[in-house]
């Protein structure tokens, strides 16, 4: 009995030592854990020129255009002085209205001046006439008929005015590409009467807010079409929108207009798909897109100094595949973290790898 109580009494303390051995072993893992350092991976600031290459499709449009709507024309259209493929210039007649009406506001308004003028020939007449005593009786007459007459005329030159623009003359130096008297196409559908076109072309773009950003005026664009296949034409960006307009599809796109360089011959509607090439002129600090962190609204990068990681805001530029420029926050050659660990705090002691 002795002899098994014994052997209980060793087992028990086995028993006892595995735990204790256990529990240091998973303490002392914990603690290794805990304490171990971060490893990160690193990159340096370097200097290079940042290349981006932006691809959309735009149309071909003119950059001047004049539109005559059937509707804003105050009399209906009786005769068309013009015809498709015309070439016009600024103030030759494009159409005539209907001038009946105004023709008629004409003839009554002279025939109200007429009457005006015989009014004031009368008054002042008996004014002249009348004896020094009464002159004061007649010359309310006078200013009267002379303020009637003043009103004849003006609305005599209002007629005229309104008859001279029965007459549709153009604003712009082109060609037309529509003329239709009615307003309608061949298949009934409403149409400009007078459409006429600058011969100067442009190429308009709808971007995305995030490449639109990356663009500036001046960016050279090469511009290619299945219409004039194995032709490559040349062009520059000349005007970014300074506003965002929301698509039909409910995304928001910013207009961008590129100038051709020479002779563009794709005719006006066509779609052209547009390559734009932006480069910085001089090399400039970039840093890997995996070192960037958000920070709220803006973006901070870990700069590894010493042993020991420093969150930095930063300034970002024109962005490529694969880096960003930095404009401000960082100099050439410093290292930074690259993809750091959610759990990476400022100031913590860290091991590149």
């Amino acid at each position: 009995m002795r002899e098994g109580y014994s052997k209980r009494r060793k087992l028990v303390f086995m028993v006892i030592l595995c735990v204790i051995v256990i529990a240091g072993l998973v303490s002392a893992v914990f603690w290794r854990l805990r304490h171990a350092l971060v490893q990160v991976q690193t990159a340096s600031v370097q200097l290079q020129h940042m290349q981006r290459v932006t691809i959309s499709t735009g149309d071909v449009r003119p950059v001047n255009r004049q539109i005559v709507d059937a509707t804003s024309l105050p009399q209906p259209v009786a005769h068309l002085y013009v015809a498709v493929g015309q070439h016009v210039h600024v103030g030759q007649p494009l159409l005539q209205l209907n001038t009946s009406a105004a023709t008629l506001a004409v003839s009554q308004a002279q025939t109200a001046v007429t009457q005006a003028q015989l009014a004031y020939q009368r008054a002042l007449t008996q004014y002249q006439q009348a004896p020094a005593a009464l002159k004061g009786l007649w010359l309310p007459q006078v200013d009267a008929a002379q303020s009637t007459l003043v009103q004849a005329q003006n609305q005599l030159a209002e007629a005229k005015a309104q008859l001279n623009q029965m007459t549709i003359t153009a604003s712009v130096t082109g060609i037309v590409l529509i003329a239709s008297a009615n307003g309608l196409d061949a298949e009934g559908n409403q149409t400009p009467v007078v459409e006429v076109v600058s011969p100067s072309k442009q190429v308009v773009l709808e971007l995305s807010e995030v490449d639109a950003a990356q663009i500036q005026a001046g960016m050279a664009v090469s511009m290619t079409t299945d219409a004039f296949p194995n032709q490559v034409f040349r062009g520059v960006v000349k005007q970014v929108a300074p506003f965002a307009s929301v698509s039909a599809s409910g995304t928001p796109q910013v207009q961008v207009l590129v100038a051709p360089q020479g002779t563009l011959p794709v005719p006006y509607g066509y779609q052209v798909n547009c390559r734009i090439s932006s480069v910085t002129p001089d090399k400039v600090p970039t840093v890997p897109y995996g070192a960037l962190v958000q920070e709220g609204t803006s973006y901070a990068v870990y700069v590894l100094r010493g042993n020991r990681v420093s969150l930095v805001t930063v300034k970002l530029g024109m962005t490529s595949d694969t880096a960003v420029q930095v404009i401000s926050g960082l100099r050439p050659g410093q290292t930074v973290v690259v993809n750091p660990p959610d759990t990476l705090t400022n100031g913590e002691v860290v091991k590149p790898t």
